[in-house]
């Protein structure tokens, strides 16, 4: 009984985020352009609701990040009374990953970009350097994948 609430509800919440989802790239792709006046910078195109679809990615991105930090959380302490010594292995994963953020974000480039038409405040180092960490991070993961898929049939078991 348990099993089938737990795929109900999964379910319901993927058809929701995907139908908003839908709506959200609709509004972005034929709710049209902003007025002249109001443009940022006047030769270029800027659809009407490219904030609102910033958000929403922004707002999935954090609801990722909880859950995944949840779920991880309560497989450690689960995992720790189990199999410490198991659980100490994916807490090295974790020091990886952190490892890995940190040496790119040290090796991103703070340097200023020259935006037409733009002098907000997502223009500094900080943010340049985080947004080369997050850029750098997933090529590396990429690669790591890719390795993966190439390498470790190499070393499969026979059974």
């Amino acid at each position: 009984m348990a099993v089938t609430k737990i795929h109900r509800t999964s379910k319901t919440v993927l058809i929701i985020g995907v139908l908003i989802s839908i709506v959200v790239m609709a509004l972005f792709y034929l709710g049209g352009q902003v007025p002249g006046h109001e443009k940022i910078a006047a030769d270029m195109s800027q659809p009407r609701f490219t904030d609102l679809v910033l958000y929403w990615g922004y707002f999935l991105l954090g609801i990722t990040i909880v859950v995944l930090l949840l779920f991880a959380l309560t497989s450690f302490i689960k995992q720790l009374k189990e199999t410490p010594k198991k659980a100490l292995g994916g807490l090295l994963a974790v020091v990886g990953i952190a490892a890995l953020l940190l040496i790119t974000f040290s090796i991103g480039d703070g340097t200023r970009l020259n935006i037409p038409g733009y002098d907000g405040p997502d223009n500094r180092p900080v943010t340049l350097k985080l947004t080369d960490m997050w850029l750098y991070s997933a090529y590396v993961l990429l690669a790591l994948a890719f390795l993966a898929i190439l390498i470790l049939p190499l070393f499969k078991r026979k059974a």
